[in-house]
């Protein structure tokens, strides 16, 4: 296990790289996405494009890319071998993204704000030179103003069967048109969706509400989920390990949990006394997890230990 601080503020978003060699992490308001080796928790590179802040980090499906939502200024791409910027992308004014998702075969790349949902195209495709009195930057291909509201998350199924938005409720969205395909909502009260993660076969969905979770079987919507319930506040991160038998769970409590997914026990619990955890995240191949705390934070483990 290595513990160390790699922040001066919260931790916002964390994701590992598809091969679980690295992962990105952004911070309180910093300018930075800093990359990570997650075997020794050395600083391998820090990326930043102007001066706007960092927010949600997504990696792509190459590896060799990753993408970041820049609060006030839509996102940017950056290629992970040079630390050069391929693409950036703006978004109409009052728009502040401060979610991202990478779209299954990486040929889209997904925003989403307080009041709507941005869209672009071939987001690997580099920016054409900018005309005169323009920035270069390539506006949204597609905007929609009434998916999303409050502070959503957004995702996509592994399989790219679903595009997930979470807010109040969990809403599922045909991954190509939006079309709404199903609604999900907190088993018990009305605590908002803050996360969602699929096994990588899509046979089961867990999403984050309030201080606990739910774990749904996918294509039996209309079965009770299984209730994950224990944490004392707000739950801000969720994962399965291998196999989808084993939920994890990360708190503003201080604690990471791990829970059966077929009865919802507690099978063991994590507090490395880092302050509210306010990111976590399963490596693709399931033999490691990380976290961020609100002090900025950060804990690498091995699943097995």
């Amino acid at each position: 296990m290595l513990v160390w601080r790699g922040h001066r503020a919260k931790v916002r978003s964390l994701a590992f790289s598809p091969d679980g060699r690295l992962f990105a992490t952004t911070a309180g308001t910093s300018q930075y996405v800093w990359l990570w080796e997650a075997s020794t928790g050395k600083l391998v590179r820090k990326l930043m494009f102007h001066y706007y802040q960092m927010r949600a980090v997504a990696f792509f499906p190459d590896g060799r890319h990753v993408a970041a939502a820049q609060y006030r200024g839509g996102a940017c791409v950056w290629d992970l071998e040079t630390g050069a910027v391929v693409s950036e992308f703006g978004a109409a004014r009052g728009i502040y993204p401060d979610a991202l998702a990478v779209a299954p075969g990486g040929a889209r790349l997904l925003a989403c704000h307080g009041s709507g949902m941005v869209e672009w195209d071939d987001p690997l495709r580099p920016n054409p030179s900018p005309p005169a009195g323009g920035d270069g930057r390539r506006m949204p291909d597609r905007t929609h103003a009434k998916l999303v509201r409050g502070e959503p998350r957004i995702g996509f199924s592994p399989l790219g069967t679903y595009c997930c938005v979470g807010e109040w409720q969990m809403w599922l969205y045909a991954p190509d048109t939006l079309e709404l395909r199903r609604q999900l909502r907190a088993p018990v009260g009305d605590a908002s969706a803050a996360a969602l993660a699929f096994t990588p076969d899509e046979s089961r969905l867990a999403v984050a509400f309030g201080h606990g979770a739910a774990v749904w079987r996918v294509g039996a919507w209309d079965a009770p989920p299984v209730r994950i319930a224990g944490h004392g506040k707000l739950v801000r991160a969720i994962g399965f390990l291998p196999g989808g038998g084993a939920v994890l769970t990360a708190a503003m409590d201080g604690t990471v949990r791990l829970w059966d997914a077929a009865t919802g026990a507690e099978t063991r619990s994590f507090d490395w006394g880092i302050g509210k955890v306010q990111a976590a995240a399963v490596s693709p191949d399931g033999t490691l997890c990380a976290a961020g705390g609100d002090d900025g934070h950060l804990v690498v483990w091995d699943v097995d230990v």
